[in-house]
């Protein structure tokens, strides 16, 4: 009682749910929309750092090109002035040079012996660590020429993206959260005029059920405002008509029922005899619509075989043949049920051994289109007493199945041995562990509808066995399936 209380929910609750789940996916969407953009800032601010960086080296690297270029000419200039004049000179030049640079770049000039001759205002011992820096030694004057660039800025630089983007992520925040309301906002309304519109007409058409059920009054169809529900009462209308119709004719049954009898009597035997000649002609289509079958799945899979011959495999021929042949299959179960009742199948003395080779043959086409390979372990000269086409069923379908639910690139493995006085056929395949064994030989049963197939073919290996003494086992688990048949030994 508990349990259907909880399973036959109100249209409030379901109402209620639709609108959470709503709300949150909103919520959701709106945070995932404001993480993106935040990792869209933190890679700007990456790049903007890099380049940034990227673009000082280059100051620095041209600055020191500069100031190199300016003490070579220097010292050109002035060779046979002392070298304490000649340094004089240069400090002159450089610091003509770096009033019209910018002021976080710097140069230096230091001795080898690590006296610093030069260094432009902008240097700065403490900052030194945190600055671009490049260096080149200039031997003929003892000097090493130094030009930086103060990184600093960069955090300025940094630090006001940041609140730009502060601002600008709050603001964005804002119109999403409030876009995003207010769509909940017009949503839920609509939600919730169609829910009280949608009660309200189920509340009526119960009231209205009600009401027919002693009447039997029509419900107004005017009041009904949804196109479904329309239909729901024009059936129900329909129906009303029939019991009403059904309860005069009952009034009158009681009154006349012997007349009555009669002609139902009649009708009856009208409509048995319909249904028979119904059944005697849906019986030849399904005959004649496996007759048909066959001609064009003959002539698919010869001119396959002459294409075979003439040239070399086609791979996508190769899924054709395979796709042609568990047709083929399934045809031969169609035609074994429509004539099993009125064919009597003659046994003879049968080489299974050979029989089963080229059973095996028949389907390594199919085998290779699922990505299957066959292992045969087949000892020569095995007979047994059986008919052809029984047995056929027998191997045909136990192949198709092995290569229909086995894993792929996995082999299939058929054996067949001498046990004494059987003759043990065996059909070994790598896949799933067979879920409801009790139920695997019945007629339709699946084991995996998505698989496809009718669920013909092991019911049918089941009434030819059963029919023959055939010995069936089936041992299955998580790595294997083995379906084992035990014959007679002819």
């Amino acid at each position: 009682m508990l349990q259907k209380t909880k399973d036959n929910k109100s249209i409030n609750q379901i109402n209620f749910m639709a609108i959470l789940f709503a709300g949150l996916f909103a919520f959701i969407s709106a945070c995932l929309v404001i993480v993106n953009e935040y990792l869209e800032f933190q890679k700007e601010i990456k790049v903007l750092e890099a380049n940034y960086i990227q673009m000082q080296e280059k100051s620095a690297a041209s600055q020191l090109t500069l100031l190199f270029n300016i003490t070579e000419y220097r010292f050109t200039q002035s060779k046979s002035l002392p070298k304490e004049e000649i340094y004089q000179k240069l400090k002159e030049d450089i610091g003509a040079l770096m009033s019209h640079t910018e002021e976080q770049n710097y140069v230096f000039l230091q001795k080898n012996s690590g006296e610093m001759l030069y260094r432009s205002s902008a240097f700065s011992v403490e900052e030194t660590s945190k600055d671009i820096v490049v260096t080149k030694l200039y031997e003929p004057l003892g000097l090493i020429l130094g030009s930086g660039v103060s990184t600093h800025n960069i955090e300025d630089v940094l630090e006001q993206r940041k609140k730009d983007y502060q601002d600008k992520i709050i603001n964005f925040v804002l119109k999403i959260y409030m876009l995003t309301l207010f769509l909940y906002l017009i949503s839920t309304i609509e939600y919730r005029y169609v829910s009280d519109i949608m009660k309200r007409e189920i509340r009526f058409i119960a009231y209205s059920f009600k009401k027919a059920s002693s009447s039997y009054e029509f419900i107004d169809m005017e009041k009904i405002k949804f196109q479904e529900f329309q239909e729901i009462v024009t059936h129900a209308n329909v129906m009303i008509e029939e019991i009403k119709s059904k309860n005069s004719a009952l009034i009158e049954l009681n009154s006349n029922l012997e007349l009555i009898v009669e002609q139902k009597t009649e009708e009856l035997k009208r409509s048995v005899a319909f249904t028979q000649e119904l059944l005697e002609q849906q019986d030849r289509f399904i005959k004649n619509a496996i007759h048909e079958i066959n001609t064009p799945l003959s002539i698919i899979l010869m001119n396959i075989d002459l294409y075979n011959l003439k040239y070399e495999k086609n791979p996508y021929l190769l899924k054709i043949e395979a796709a042609v042949k568990v047709l083929d299959n399934i045809y031969e179960d169609l035609a074994y049920v429509v004539k099993k009742d009125r064919v009597v199948y003659e046994k003879a003395m049968i080489d299974f051994s050979k029989f089963l080779t080229e059973r095996v043959e028949y389907f390594e086409d199919v085998a290779e289109g699922n990505k299957l390979h066959i292992i045969t372990d087949i000892t020569r000269d095995l007979f047994i007493v059986f008919n052809e086409i029984e047995l056929q069923r027998i191997c045909d379908n136990n192949l198709s199945n092995a290569i229909k639910y086995s894993y792929e690139k996995q082999p299939l493995r058929v054996k067949l041995y001498a046990e004494q006085e059987s003759v043990i056929f065996e059909v070994q395949n790598s896949g799933e562990k067979i879920k409801m064994p009790d139920q695997l030989f019945d007629r339709y049963y699946r084991e995996d509808e998505a698989r496809g197939g009718f669920g013909l073919g092991l019911n049918i290996v089941k009434e030819i066995c059963d029919a023959n003494a055939v010995a069936i086992s089936v041992l299955s688990d998580e790595s294997k399936t083995l379906f084992r048949y035990r014959f007679t030994k002819g």
